[in-house]
This record gives C-alpha cells, sequence and structure tokens, in this order.
C-alpha cells in the first residue's frame, strides 16, 4: 500500500494562521511607517519652502509677495520651490508677516496632520503626524 506525499488540512490552516497573526501584527506598523515618512517629508518640504521665503526677504526686503494660500499660490509666489511629494497628501499655506507662518495641512491619508514652521524657526506638529510635536 502507498502512502500519499503533500500537507494535510490541518497543516495548511495552522500556516494559514500564522501568516495571519504576522500580518496583523506588521500591517499596522507599515502604516504607521509611511504616516511617520510622508509628514516628515512635508518638513523637509516647510524647512525648504522657508529658505524660499527668506531668499525672496533678501532680495525684496519683504516678507509679503503674495497674500493668497494654497499650495498652487505659494508656488506661484516662490517659483524656486516646489513640494517634494504629490498634492495628494498634504496643501501648503503661507502667511506672510513678521514672523511669518508656513503650514502643511493634512489631506486625504493624512487628514488630521498639521506642521507648522514659523519665521522665528518655531515647529509644531500634531499628534495625527506621528514624528513629534517639535520636528
Amino acid at each position: 500500500m502507498r502512502q500519499e506525499a503533500g500537507f494535510t488540512l490541518i497543516e495548511l490552516m495552522v500556516v494559514l494562521v500564522i501568516i495571519a497573526i504576522l500580518a496583523s501584527i506588521a500591517l499596522p506598523s507599515y502604516q504607521n511607517y509611511l504616516t511617520r515618512s510622508r509628514a516628515q517629508a512635508a518638513a523637509a518640504d516647510l524647512a525648504g519652502l522657508s529658505a524660499a521665503v527668506e531668499s525672496n526677504f533678501q532680495r525684496t526686503l519683504s516678507y509679503h509677495p503674495d497674500t493668497r494660500t494654497g499650495t498652487a499660490a505659494v508656488t506661484a509666489a516662490f517659483t524656486q520651490w516646489a513640494p517634494a511629494q504629490s498634492a495628494d497628501f498634504f496643501s501648503y499655506n503661507y502667511t506672510p508677516g513678521s514672523p511669518y507662518v508656513l503650514k502643511a495641512i493634512g489631506q486625504g491619508a493624512m487628514a488630521g496632520c498639521e506642521l507648522t514652521l514659523n519665521g522665528a524657526n518655531e515647529r509644531t506638529a500634531s499628534a495625527a503626524c506621528a514624528i513629534g510635536s517639535s520636528w
């Protein structure tokens, strides 16, 4: 009598349960990683925008190139700056003044995340950004 080679149904079910447990642990960690990396990219975008604002100030001696808000207006006002990531995750606002205020406001998957940088280099982040309150 010949015995069949292969896996039993119980063995396959055990393997599937182990894979499901590993996936349930890994998925939240991966989502947190994505949130932090997107927020850090937005923080880098704000630092770049701050450099563009200061560069504009050096040329014009004014923090008031454009009083409109939104990513398109900010990009138009500071042509030497463009955000590194797509507008799907953050929109950028510029409020002129002394000190000026730059904001990256999360949208879509990053809704609730708000990063702020002002002319005095004070940085804040909401808890939803997962990068700490002072990045």
